[in-house]
């Protein structure tokens, strides 16, 4: 790369376009580090190829010698990465221009449009990789044939999406071009269509001039932009004036077939294993790329023939006890409309539409469109809008979309908070019914839990439990109640109970959990954690046997297990004359989940908070690799810190030498305290919202002030005691409890203005 050297680090490298990039440098011989909020199946596989990731955003992430730091534009300029490169002027590059380098490597195969760009990008990837080409690819979603969403090849051709959301497709230079369509959309980047134009048409203009720009014929937009710009071109499309078209389309549950019409010549049948019409258009697109580069019909259909569709582009998730689950990253009106009528292939099915929009922005200037595109839908449930890195807009909210949907004659319309969404829909599930969701957002979270539920019910998690528990040497249970292991006592069965022997059983688990796809949560006391009604659909891992509770003391410093008790850990430091730690007697979880979430106290300097002692941690990742963490790696803030892609197995911790009897008498006090003013006398998950930042009040005496002290759902009830803490009074359910934590959100919103986040865990 002329302008990025050995050393690379991507801020926001878990993103799918940024993680593309990342791979293809790693695999190229590129030092590649990065960061991001949070681990993911993307980064996870990053860290597998060598890559050094970080699960925050913070100066110290970025190496030494690193030559070029990149970002993408959803990365804020006051990121402390960004910052940090500025003040040490390391040169700071958008993702856009890492793309452009590549592209001018290789041939560049760009492929653009509002919708049916991941699916084109995969079906000419396919096509170069089964016909013998090696490309580079980067796809904006994963596909089987990759085993990701990257490879670099060693072929001539490199194929990849372009974004048009921030113009930043114009610091491409492709030899191919392909446009799919042109509508109004990311109207927060662009003031109207006319701007769009003008972008599109600035693209095409880089395109090289020996090069082609393929369109869609029976996109006017499109069409326009193309003709204006003189470029050369071909066109596709399902009317007999473009280059190629289809005829006779059949199209059954998966498959779709057609034939081939090329120049006037019928080429013969194409099958495709991906349904919907607007799947023909992005088959035609990629089939008249293949001819113009000079590859034979013949061998593209046979190509393209297996490929069965990116993840999330109508992806079946599961199909059992009559019910199948598909999952789909539409978002825009047009999308969702192509997706819905791709379920009509399936006749007789009710079609069961799970939405939630992505964006205040998109929601208030295509609510007309939403409230339109679902008509061929049986039943629709929306769920609140998913921010992305939008602050939220006055007036805008899922009414919006729910009203105009109403207003256009259908009946069968809901709202449900995402947290209660899976319950619900499986609730409401019968035989016969497509569970249809939908959403660029996080709702991906809800079609994983709906999965786990179906599938737990045809037995699968059944089947998986046996052949775990003849991997390890410690014990595995199945359909274990969470009520048993949680401090607030509310929790349906996990499908997976597991409790390793020792680190090696836990590889074991990881490795496991990975190929069969399974949910992993590491649970310790089981404090500061609500588990929902339907329980937990993968595998709770729990950390209590004895090589996970050892306790070793030397002097002022100690080892102690992630396993072991805090309250027992602070009492038996304190007979030693250790202090520091005493703040923290009565809290009712394990030393791993202390560290994790940094208990202690942030309200009162006298207490302290677990962090300050930690020396260091060795931890094993996800994907079942040991790490040391020294005091320099470590992060930790208020009820947080930079472990979470790690699970704790032992820490280092140094005291300071208090007089014993001094240590026991501030145990003592601090118990009286809790006993005074926290809830203990009845099951809780301990405080239910963290303190809003900068605020002069806490959160449970905004709660108080409101008078909310008392109110009960079912059985759950906000403590008369503490506000901040909500009570199991007997047969609370996690709905029971989730609807008094909105509740709560709502008037602390509407009178303070501020929006409580949640302290307590949901799994």
């Amino acid at each position: 790369m002329a302008s990025v050297k050995k050393r690379i680090h991507f801020v926001g490298i878990g993103g799918i376009g940024m993680s593309a990039l990342a791979k293809i440098l790693a695999e190229d011989g590129y030092s590649v580090s990065g960061s991001d909020k949070e681990p993911s199946v993307i980064t996870g596989k990053l860290q597998q190829t060598g890559v050094k990731i970080y699960y925050s955003h913070a100066a110290g992430n970025i190496p030494k010698e690193t030559s070029t730091v990149v970002y993408s534009t959803c990365i804020s300029r006051d990121n402390p990465e960004l910052v940090e490169a500025r003040r040490r002027k390391i040169k700071i590059v958008h993702r856009s221009e890492v793309l452009g380098w590549i592209f001018n490597k290789k041939k560049g195969i760009a492929v653009t449009g509002t919708h049916g760009k991941t699916t084109t990008t995969s079906l000419v990837s396919v096509m170069l990789e089964n016909t013998g080409r090696d490309p580079t690819v980067m796809i904006g979603g994963e596909v089987k044939e990759f085993d990701g969403n990257a490879k670099l090849g060693k072929g001539d051709y490199a194929v990849a999406e372009a974004d048009e959301s921030d113009s930043s497709f114009l610091r491409l230079n492709p030899y191919y071009a392909v446009i799919t369509n042109m509508e109004p959309e990311h109207l927060d980047h662009y003031k109207n269509m006319a701007e769009i134009a003008r972008a599109f048409k600035s693209f095409i203009g880089n395109v090289k001039r020996s090069g082609v720009v393929f369109y869609n014929h029976d996109d006017v937009e499109s069409g326009k932009v193309v003709k204006r710009s003189g470029a050369r071109s071909r066109s596709f499309g399902f009317s007999s004036g473009s280059d190629i078209y289809p005829l006779g389309i059949k199209m059954d549950c998966f498959k779709t077939e057609f034939d081939c019409v090329y120049e006037g010549n019928n080429l013969g049948r194409v099958r495709l294993n991906i349904p919907g019409k607007h799947n023909v258009l992005n088959a035609l697109a990629c089939i008249l790329v293949g001819l113009e580069m000079g590859i034979k019909f013949a061998d593209i259909a046979k190509a393209i023939c297996g490929f069965e569709g990116a993840l999330r582009r109508f992806q079946l998730r599961c199909d059992v006890g009559g019910i199948m689950l598909v999952d789909d990253y539409a978002h825009h009106p047009t999308e969702i409309r192509a997706v819905i009528q791709a379920c009509r292939n399936w006749k007789g099915r009710r079609v069961v539409a799970v939405f939630q929009p992505h964006r205040y922005t998109r929601t208030k200037l295509l609510a007309n469109e939403f409230g339109k595109c679902f008509e061929l839908a049986d039943k629709i449930i929306l769920t609140d809008i998913y921010a992305a890195s939008e602050k939220p807009i006055k007036g805008v909210s899922i009414k919006m979309i729910y009203d105009k949907i109403k207003r256009s004659g259908k009946t069968d319309v809901s709202v449900i908070k995402k947290e209660l969404l899976a319950g619900h829909v499986k609730k409401i599930a019968m035989p016969g019914d497509m569970i249809l969701i939908l959403g660029a957002g996080d709702i991906v979270k809800v079609a994983d839990e709906l999965q786990g539920n179906f599938e737990s019910d045809s037995g699968v998690n059944s089947r998986a439990a046996e052949e775990l528990e003849k991997r390890i040497s410690g014990r595995v249970r199945f359909k274990e109640d969470l009520f048993k292991h949680t401090s607030i006592k509310i929790g349906g069965p996990a499908q997976i109970w597991a409790e390793p022997r020792d680190r090696r059983d836990l590889s074991k688990i990881l490795a496991f959990a990975r190929v069969k796809k399974l949910k992993v949560f590491v649970i310790g006391n089981g404090s500061n954690i609500l588990a929902k009604d339907e329980g937990f659909n993968g595998i709770i891992i729990s950390l209590s046997a004895p090589y996970f509770k050892k306790l070793k003391i030397k002097g002022l410093n100690f080892c102690v297990g992630a396993g072991h008790s805090l309250s027992h850990l602070v009492r038996t430091v304190c007979k030693l004359g250790l202090g520091g730690l005493e703040s923290m007697v009565g809290i009712p979880g394990t030393v791993g989940g202390a560290i994790f979430m940094n208990a202690g106290g942030y309200s009162n300097p006298v207490y302290r908070n677990i962090g300050e002692f930690v020396t260091s941690i060795k931890a094993m990742d996800y994907g079942g690799v040991m790490h040391t963490l020294k005091r320099k790696d470590l992060e930790f803030g208020y009820r947080c810190s930079n472990i979470t892609r790690y699970i704790i197995l032992e820490a280092d911790l140094r005291l300071n030498k208090t007089d014993r009897k001094v240590l026991i008498s501030n145990c003592s006090h601090f118990l009286n305290i809790k006993r005074t003013k926290q809830a203990l006398d009845l099951p809780s998950a301990g405080c239910a919202f963290k303190n809003p930042p900068g605020s002069q009040f806490t959160s449970g005496q905004m709660i108080d002030t409101l008078g909310l002290k008392g109110m009960r759902i079912g059985g759950a009830q906000i403590s008369e005691k503490h506000a901040n803490f909500i009570v199991n009074r007997g047969g609370a359910t996690s709905k029971d409890v989730m609807t008094l934590v909105d509740l709560i959100q709502d008037k602390v919103k509407d009178n303070y203005g501020i929006d409580l986040e949640l302290e307590i865990k949901v799994i």
